[in-house]
């Protein structure tokens, strides 16, 4: 499994140990999933590029704080296990995590993480157009996030 994070803010808070520790939940998550081969690539900007992302394939024209794009066929996963694919992309804006963060009264990585893994659920089938399955996204991401943060430390 190939996870590329990388941002593109002009001052990145967010450490490569900590995109380390991230890409590790993230391939976790995939791994259960039965998705332990291909590419996924997570892309920090700001609200300008996700206004356009926003615009331009859902013809919102505001800024948001998250988009997902499969790769994957509607029959998801490809018929060889061994053959390498591409998942899909997740852009998260970071002005918007930032406001989220405070709202909610915790870190901006944390929300960062958050982002990616709601993105990342919603490319693998997730969705929350019902109270029933936005409870089952909740609970998903409550355990990712949970095993991102029982991760040790290190120094970041």
């Amino acid at each position: 499994m190939s996870i590329n994070i990388q941002s593109l803010d002009k001052d990145p808070v967010i450490s490569n140990f900590f995109t380390g520790k991230l890409a590790g939940a993230l391939d976790k998550l995939l791994g259960e999933e039965g998705l332990s081969s291909g590419e996924l690539n997570v892309v920090i900007a700001g609200d300008d590029m996700l206004q356009r992302l926003n615009r331009e394939y859902r013809g919102k024209d505001v800024p948001t704080d998250v988009l997902s794009f499969s790769y994957l066929d509607q029959g998801g996963l490809p018929s060889s296990p061994a053959v390498d694919y591409a998942i899909g992309d997740i852009y998260i804006s970071i002005d918007r995590a930032r406001i989220q963060a405070e709202e909610a009264g915790h870190s901006l990585k944390k929300e960062v993480a958050l982002l990616a893994i709601h993105g990342l659920l919603h490319l693998i089938g997730y969705n929350h157009g019902t109270e029933t399955d936005a409870g089952k996204m909740r609970e998903k991401e409550k355990e990712i996030l949970e095993a991102l943060e029982r991760r040790p430390a290190g120094d970041e």
